[in-house]
């Protein structure tokens, strides 16, 4: 995989502070109900979940250039000259990883503890910050997957507003010390997309997801 290059400490260390305040705003106005801070501790989840959580939660702050791994030919239309990450927002129960497509600020994964397992949702906001007609679909994770690949099964929500996409699910899987690779199949139409993303070094942060 193509390495970038990274930052220097001191713009490193400006970004981590901007992205601190950044944790502490309001949660955008959404139909998804965030999982409550105060709740954390009732959330027993399965030891590989945590691990995973804590593995993904390493990354807080940083940013991560990315390729277009593989696709299908459904998904070869897909193009772009920058693929950005942004593991943004931490808390005890919220992961928020926003998603970049050259200019395009407006996907963001939200991974949440649930009781009993993890839910990926996918927030997608207009320019303007409100949310797109197709948003929040995703879903809960089977137990207990591993500690370094969870994989998100679409829920009720999803089937309702992408019934062709009911049987889809999605991954985010730390292939190694080096990749992070996101992506979904489409088993139905043997459909499928993944993005690896280069964690070994960081990279400058993209501008605020719209909406945040």
């Amino acid at each position: 995989m193509k390495r970038f290059l990274g930052l220097p400490l001191s713009l490193l260390l400006s970004i981590t502070f901007l992205i601190s305040a950044c944790n502490e705003a309001e949660q955008p106005d959404t139909a998804f109900e965030y999982a409550p801070e105060e709740a954390a501790e009732e959330f027993d989840i399965e030891p590989e979940q945590l691990a995973f959580w804590e593995n993904i939660q390493e990354h807080c702050g940083n940013a991560y250039d990315g390729i277009l791994a593989d696709a299908t030919p459904y998904y070869q239309t897909f193009d772009a000259d920058r693929i950005r990450i942004h593991v943004r927002n931490c808390t005890d129960t919220l992961t928020h990883i926003s998603l970049h497509i050259d200019d395009d600020h407006s996907r963001n994964l939200l991974i949440t503890k649930q009781p009993g397992t993890l839910q990926l949702k996918h927030d997608h906001r207009n320019e303007d910050g409100t949310e797109e007609e197709i948003t929040q679909y995703g879903g809960m994770a089977p137990t207990p997957g591993l500690e370094t690949r969870q994989i998100f099964y679409a829920d009720e929500h999803t089937a309702d507003i992408l019934p062709m996409r009911n049987d889809n699910f999605w991954f985010i899987d730390i292939m190694d010390d080096e990749t992070l690779a996101y992506g979904v199949h489409w088993p139905k139409e043997g459909n499928s997309i993944r993005m690896e993303f280069d964690i070994t070094q960081p990279v400058e942060a993209p501008p605020a997801p719209w909406g945040y």
